[in-house]
């Protein structure tokens, strides 16, 4: 399985949507509680593409059909909405299940920050605020780049306990 990589478009929504809504219930990579639509999901990715912030998708291909199927995506969107903030941006990486742990979030990862670096400059440094409660997703910010800012104690409340957030960032 080799994933490819491009930008995502509305046909990928269902997917994005499908990908997102396992982890809101299930997990605590997001901070959702509520599954989202796939209104929601668009009206998020319109305003993605109105500012022109990156969201890529990995495809792969179904040996037995060969058609192409989305099993993950990354953006980068505002870090903060307050203009000093501007060269700033939060990255979010999400991978369906079935892929997880076999290179596929490492690989898009890379290509979402090509192509960030692409933009000229538009950014200076990129944030991912993790979940502590997961040890595998706090060493993949780690072993790509990212180092640890700074640890946030039980800011988030899923599943009845409180849940820290550690911020790593990335220098561009």
């Amino acid at each position: 399985m080799t994933p490819t990589f491009r930008d995502a478009t509305e046909a990928d929504l269902a997917a994005i949507v499908e990908i997102y809504n396992d982890e809101i219930l299930p997990g605590t990579a997001t901070f959702h509680t509520e599954p989202q639509t796939i209104a929601d999901r668009a009206q998020w990715f319109k305003s993605i593409q109105t500012e022109n912030y990156p969201c890529l998708v990995a495809e792969v291909e179904d040996p037995t059909t060969q058609a192409k199927r989305t099993v993950a995506w990354c953006n980068l969107w505002h870090y903060n909405m307050r203009p000093a903030y501007d060269g700033t941006a939060e990255l979010s990486l999400y991978v369906h299940k079935d892929f997880r742990a076999c290179g596929v979030g490492a690989k898009l990862l890379e290509q979402t920050l090509q192509e960030t670096r692409k933009q000229g400059g538009r950014f200076h440094t990129i944030i991912a605020g993790v979940t502590t409660d997961n040890s595998r997703r706090t060493r993949f910010w780690a072993e790509h780049g990212f180092e640890l800012r700074g640890t946030l104690t039980e800011v988030g409340r899923k599943f009845g306990m409180w849940l820290d957030v550690s911020y790593y960032q990335l220098m561009l």
